[in-house]
């Protein structure tokens, strides 16, 4: 690397630094949407887990419990959560957003001087890959934001050493988005086509799915098991589609009707239909349709000019027909919500088109290459709204209320409670934030560690209890819906509404009401052949271990979700699991009078994936050794 790359890259991180200069001078935070109610109680639960010495498997505080290293979106194995286990949340999630912004800018740097692009141009196409719309709009989604950066690293190690390249898309992988990662190889395998590398290509994709396989194997048996088993339908796949006008966003935010709110006054709230590139970068990536290009060139051309054209339509989902035909007979397509995702096709494509012109502009390049940042600039400018790092360690009335009942319970929002909650953009105010996030939506309880039956968002939701939400939202009214509530271990209701019940007594009431069920079950009991309840008591409530006593024959029920990989002993013996009341899991208590049940989640899969991603690192290794051996 020469040293003058050197300076530029420190100007790429003073760009970067100054962007951030808000949450990096100040105490403040970003706190929008899914950070907030998603990725600070993920987070929070995986770093607990990890300072008590325990593997983060389980999470019981949403939906009854479901898997938590599973879901891909946690990114456990991602080698830069390590900045949230050791620094917390706030510090973390500071750390994480500049650095992967700064590593956006540099790999497309990096990558475009390795074509031998000038440096003016390849600073300008690594600004625009950092700050240009797709990026800089998903701040929020962290696991977004963590797998789409990989691209230009990838596209650089393709023609150099096979095993680091395939580490570069297991690394991609683990940080936690599917869909960004199904995007890159298709990127990666155009790249092989024109250099006609396909083995080389096919070898990458099967050793990174090995290399993987301690997230894979996990995160594939909860799909088999979630909402999605089968595919999504077409109607929940297809939201956040875009519209022909949004096309014109390519170009600039400004044509974004709903999502340009405050725009020329520094406050903005774009998001997942959000991909420019700015007036300017348009125009040059435009005009080097009409010169000799270095780096998209020959059958390159034709297969981008189609990949544009491709992502475009698709990402208008229902609007077309094209899109049910994708989605009916492409695999993989059908996994993937929100088409416009693939907008991060034409955005690197058209980065890359602007690279091509710079060259060709010569001692004009620098001039509009400053007029490139700076229209990025305006356009990022308080780009999202910041708050004091107390938000994320205070907690309101609801929480409040529900943590001094130390008993172990769920409670659940009424669906139009949960859905009339406000989305706060900045007209709203951070005022609404607070409320919103104590309204406890998505896993925000998991933060406080009291458990919700209900939720909503889950994109892995285990299936059984969504079939159970579901009857229980279609009831005629809430008496109606009392013992299903109760089979769920649910004690408290929440409501932004009066709710005139005589088997629910309104407990507390703030912002909003909260309702105690008369008829509450507790999380654990026996019954008898005549139906007779008897107690049995838990003594011990982890993650992954549970313990339960009880001096009562019949059938032990434990109000939480039946899932593979949990396994039960009576005394000491190992015995079978079964699914009842739907979802939960019971055992056969008999023949003693004394019962120390234990509970616990050992997954198979999750052994076996660890085993097969150490053997498949050992093996890359001794193939590096031994090639470096026999070229020395």
């Amino acid at each position: 690397m020469l040293k003058r790359d050197k300076i530029w890259i420190f100007i790429l991180l003073f760009i970067v630094i100054f962007q951030y200069s808000e949450i990096i001078f100040h105490k403040k935070i970003f706190f929008i949407r899914d950070l907030t109610y998603i990725f600070h109680p993920w987070k929070t639960a995986v770093m607990e887990s990890l300072i008590n010495g325990k593997m983060p498997l389980w999470n019981p505080y949403s939906y009854c419990g479901m898997p938590l290293m599973a879901n891909f979106q946690t990114a456990v194995f991602y080698p830069f959560s390590i900045f949230f286990y050791i620094l917390g949340f706030i510090l973390g999630l500071k750390l994480f957003i500049i650095i992967h912004t700064f590593l956006a800018a540099l790999f497309l740097f990096l990558y475009l001087r390795s074509k031998k692009i000038s440096i003016i141009a390849s600073v300008t196409g690594g600004s625009l890959f950092a700050f240009g719309g797709y990026l800089i709009t998903k701040i929020e989604f962290l696991s977004i934001l963590g797998t789409a950066i990989w691209l230009p690293l990838i596209l650089l190690l393709f023609s150099g050493n096979t095993f680091i390249c395939a580490l570069a898309v297991a690394i991609s992988l683990f940080a936690g988005y599917p869909p960004v990662l199904f995007f890159i190889m298709i990127f990666l395998f155009v790249e092989s086509l024109v250099q006609n590398k396909f083995k080389k290509f096919v070898f990458i994709f099967f050793f990174s799915i090995i290399i993987s396989a301690i997230q894979i194997l996990p995160s594939l048996e909860l799909v088999l098991n979630s909402v999605r088993k089968g595919g999504l339908t077409v109607t929940d796949a297809s939201v956040w589609s875009t519209h022909f006008s949004d096309w014109l966003s390519l170009i600039s935010p400004i044509f974004l009707k709903e999502e340009t709110t405050g725009l020329f006054t520094g406050e903005k709230y774009f998001w997942l239909r959000s991909f420019w590139i700015g007036f300017v970068a348009f125009s040059v990536a435009v005009a080097s349709f009409f010169f000799k290009r270095k780096i998209i060139a020959g059958k390159k051309t034709i297969l981008y000019l189609f990949l544009i054209f491709f992502s475009l339509f698709f990402s208008l989902g229902k609007l077309t027909p094209f899109y049910d035909f994708i989605y009916t007979y492409i695999p993989g397509f059908n996994l993937i919500r929100s088409p416009s995702h693939i907008l991060y096709i034409p955005f690197f494509i058209f980065i890359i088109l602007t690279v091509e012109g710079l060259i060709k502009l010569k001692k004009m390049a620098i001039v509009m290459s400053i007029l490139i940042i700076c229209e990025l600039m305006f356009y990022i400018y308080k780009v999202y709204p910041t708050i004091t790092h107390s938000f994320y360690s205070e907690r309101g009335h609801v929480a409040d209320f529900l943590m001094k009942d130390r008993t172990y319970f769920r409670f659940f929002s009424t669906p139009k409670t949960t859905l009339s909650g406000k989305i706060a953009v900045p007209d709203y105010g951070d005022i609404g934030w607070y409320v919103l996030r104590d309204r406890l939506p998505n896993l925000v309880s998991m933060s406080y560690h009291v458990f919700d039956a209900g939720g909503i968002g889950e994109p892995l939701e285990i299936n059984e209890h969504a079939e159970l939400i579901y009857k229980i939202q279609n009831k005629k009214d809430v008496d109606d819906a009392t013992d299903l509530l109760s089979l769920m271990n649910i004690k408290y209701i929440l409501s932004d509404y009066p709710l005139n019940s005589k088997n629910w007594q309104l407990a507390h009431k703030s912002h909003l009401f909260i309702y105690k069920n008369k008829k509450f079950q507790e999380r654990s009991y026996v019954i008898n052949k005549t139906g007779k309840i008897y107690d049995a008591k838990i003594i011990s409530y982890l993650p992954e271990k549970i313990k339960i006593e009880t001096k009562n024959s019949g059938t032990l029920i434990l109000s939480d979700t039946f899932y593979p990989g949990w396994q039960a002993y009576i005394n000491g013996h190992k015995t079978d699991i079964k699914k009842v009341n739907r979802i939960f899991r019971s055992l056969k208590l008999e023949n003693t009078n004394n019962y120390k049940v234990l509970f616990l989640y050992n997954p198979i899969l999750f052994g076996l994936g660890l085993l097969i991603s150490l053997l498949s690192v050992c093996i890359m290794f001794i193939c590096d050794i031994y090639s470096f051996t026999r070229f020395q």
